[in-house]
């Protein structure tokens, strides 16, 4: 995938994001959470075609075994192609799964929890789990013993899947606990006090503002990551056309300096947020203090500066040996 085409899927994604989390407020019955999704909307839309009449019931059933059956179609058309791997036989599972998904959302008032309100949630959750599993493990058995060029392509589109995930961390997951928060100190704070005869109401913007911060610190790390994929995917295509040539260099440092930047700046600015907060906290409704510990950033930043030098000596090698020969 070219980076345009990976730019409008993740513009896409975005937008996508955006308008579940407005029809999340507005439409909480049917867009509750984005793990549920599209499970939710697809139960709702089958209950009430199979409350339409006995035509509609009819076609709802039908629907509803065609797409339980998917995951199971998959699996005999690998086997009919002698594709299949014994691992494959984890989707006759996720076909079994998928059929017990639809049933309770097609009929939510028949899913009994613990806890209040996690039904969808907790059935959305172990879905794509089980998928997610079956889907990795089955990439690692394919690349288990694949040649350079092979593994390069792999990684690739990994560093592309790498940056859809961080689209949603920034608008699905974090927009989202913008607007809860937002929501929260607005209804927690919305009593009014009797002074001296006047209504005075509780001056709540210093907590709005700070809640921008906190979101905008917050996605910081995953914007910078998203430019992170974007230069990793160009050194692997500068390395795939010549690993020895000086632009396979620059790019290996110039993706090391940014990582190394990337890291000291979202631990910088997460003290700064830290501390203007602790400065304006008598003013504010609401708290929201970030304790970042980047073990997985600092390690993937020494791992990417490695890299860097091994090609860097690596072509000095080569240089040293043309002038030998």
């Amino acid at each position: 995938m070219k980076e345009r085409h990976l730019f409008t899927l993740l513009s896409v994604e975005a937008a996508a994001c955006v308008l579940f989390c407005i029809l999340q407020r507005s439409l909480s019955g049917l867009f509750s959470t984005l793990i549920a999704f599209p499970f939710e909307q697809i139960g709702a839309g089958l209950r009430v075609l199979s409350l339409s009449g006995a035509v509609g019931n009819v076609v709802a059933i039908l629907l509803y075994m065609l797409l339980g059956l998917i995951p199971a179609g998959i699996w005999g058309f690998l086997h009919w192609r002698k594709k299949s791997e014994p691992l494959d036989f984890m989707l006759l599972v996720i076909s079994a799964l998928l059929f017990v998904t639809l049933y309770y959302m097609i009929n939510p008032g028949l899913l009994f929890t613990g806890v209040p309100g996690t039904g969808k949630w907790s059935l959305g959750s172990t879905f794509y789990s089980v998928l997610l599993g079956y889907l990795l493990i089955r990439i690692l058995l394919h690349y288990k013993n694949a040649g350079t060029e092979k593994l390069q392509k792999g990684l690739w589109f990994l560093l592309g899947t790498v940056s859809v995930v961080l689209v949603y961390g920034i608008f699905g997951q974090e927009l989202r606990g913008l607007l809860q928060n937002l929501e929260t100190v607005q209804k927690g704070n919305t009593g009014i006090e009797l002074s001296d005869g006047f209504f005075t109401f509780s001056n709540l913007t210093p907590t709005y503002v700070f809640l921008f911060l906190h979101f905008a610190v917050r996605i910081l790390p995953y914007v910078l990551d998203i430019i992170v994929v974007f230069l990793a995917r160009r050194l692997l295509a500068a390395i795939k056309e010549n690993l020895y040539q000086e632009e396979s260099v620059k790019l290996a440092e110039k993706l090391s300096h940014f990582c190394v930047w990337t890291l000291a700046s979202t631990i910088g600015l997460g003290a700064v947020f830290n501390l203007l907060q602790l400065f304006f906290q008598s003013s504010l409704y609401q708290l929201e203090y970030v304790v970042a510990v980047p073990v997985f950033s600092l390690a993937f930043v020494l791992a990417v500066l490695l890299f860097a030098k091994y090609i860097r000596e690596m072509q000095r090698l080569k240089a040293d040996n043309d002038l030998f020969i």
